[in-house]
């Protein structure tokens, strides 16, 4: 069984089926998630930074001190719902403390958007799903938040004298800066709440602010951070070991979501060397992953690689094109202008690789970043187009 977010000592999960999303197709996986703390834990938490944000958000964002888990809903974002809305997200957060006899509970949605909440049938899978506390193992607290998603996202890391353990839901509407994704993760090590939210945002700029599928940033995304205490305790000293593990959690989340990427069909790593600044590393490699033509190129394992350099330059970051080399793979491509090379190898590298890997040295100073991008395919379009049918 993979270890996940219910695998960390102090943390309990429990699912149901409450046929929340409105369609006709058959619905065969739980779609309400409780995940409860033992004792009232420290929490950090990173939200959407869209303008229109779903009530959830708005509720989970006004939560201060210690909480005692999640409660969230897949099927149904309960975004763009008026002051409806708002009453059904602190109802349901509400009742996940009272039927649980615990504290505060932070809320979360995911699903079609617009459309109010089926309250009844979020009660009851509400009530169910804190019945089961403790039975949901491994992967099936993921399951329970999944919508297009074609398989549960999990990761676990044990350190040295705590563990770090997470699920995620995302495969399109995908661009964080801060996308529809929904990461949960625990530990057990012991932090004070100022170093916690230092460490989720340290984290979360190099795993999930470094992903993108389609570049539509969702009204829902959230990233939340539980600390039961019962590990290793954390303090300044012991904050960079920390951080890594808890990076290593959140890039290997980040990194499913990109490969599960709705119609998706290969995963293109890219990395922005020799830049003035981090900054100007991301912003170039975030214009690169962002591209259709690039993207469209990925699906059809065409080197182009004058979409690469013009996706680059279109950043307007500076960049110096008798400067500026490019590989694809191990392949050199570009070096200040066009160089010889086999395209039919490189075309083979791309069609035999569910990995890409595109790197671009800016030689104008020694900063980089990496960032995750997928192709872009028919598929993608099906999907999308048959959404709330």
């Amino acid at each position: 069984m993979k270890r996940a977010i219910a695998e960390v000592p102090g943390i309990e999960c429990g699912v149901a089926f409450g046929g929340i999303k409105k369609t006709e197709k058959k619905v065969d996986r739980p779609d309400l998630l409780v995940i409860a703390t033992k004792e009232p834990s420290n929490f950090a938490a990173v939200f959407t930074t869209n303008d229109v944000k779903a009530a959830p958000i708005k509720v989970s964002m006004e939560v201060k001190g210690k909480v005692s888990g999640i409660v969230a809903n897949s099927g149904n974002a309960n975004a763009c719902t008026g002051e409806r809305g708002i009453a059904d997200a602190v109802e349901m957060a509400n009742l996940t403390s009272q039927l649980t006899g615990r504290g505060r509970f932070l809320v979360a949605s995911t699903g079609v958007i617009g459309e109010p909440l089926p309250m009844d049938k979020v009660r009851r899978a509400i009530a169910e799903a804190v019945k089961n506390l403790g039975k949901a193992k491994g992967e099936e607290p993921a399951r329970a938040i999944m919508t297009t998603d074609t398989f549960p996202k999990t990761a676990f890391k044990e350190a040295d004298g705590f563990v770090v353990g997470g699920i995620a839901k995302g495969a399109g509407m995908i661009d964080p800066s801060m996308a529809t994704m929904l990461a949960f993760i625990g530990t057990d090590a012991k932090m004070e709440p100022e170093l916690l939210d230092r460490a989720l945002k340290e984290a979360n700029e190099e795993s999930f602010n470094a992903i993108t599928v389609d570049g539509d940033m969702s009204t829902n995304d959230c990233v939340f951070l539980l600390s039961t205490g019962l590990g290793r305790e954390i303090g300044k000293e012991e904050y960079s070991y920390f951080v890594e593990a808890l990076k290593e959690v959140m890039k290997s989340l980040a990194y499913q979501i990109v490969k599960d990427g709705e119609g998706a069909t290969k995963v293109a790593r890219i990395k922005v060397l020799g830049a003035r600044s981090k900054e100007q590393a991301r912003r170039v490699a975030r214009k690169i992953a962002l591209s259709p033509l690039v993207k469209t190129a990925l699906f059809g394992c065409d080197p182009n690689w004058g979409r690469i350099i013009a996706a680059a330059g279109a950043a307007r970051e500076g960049i110096v094109e008798e400067k500026t080399e490019l590989k694809i793979g191990k392949y050199l491509l570009f070096k200040g202008g066009r160089v010889e090379y086999r395209e039919e190898e490189v075309s083979q590298y791309m069609k035999s690789s569910e990995e890409i890997e595109i790197e671009m040295n800016l030689n104008l100073g020694s900063e980089s970043f990496t960032y995750l991008t997928c192709d872009l395919t028919y598929d993608y379009v099906r999907i999308n187009a048959e959404y709330r049918t």
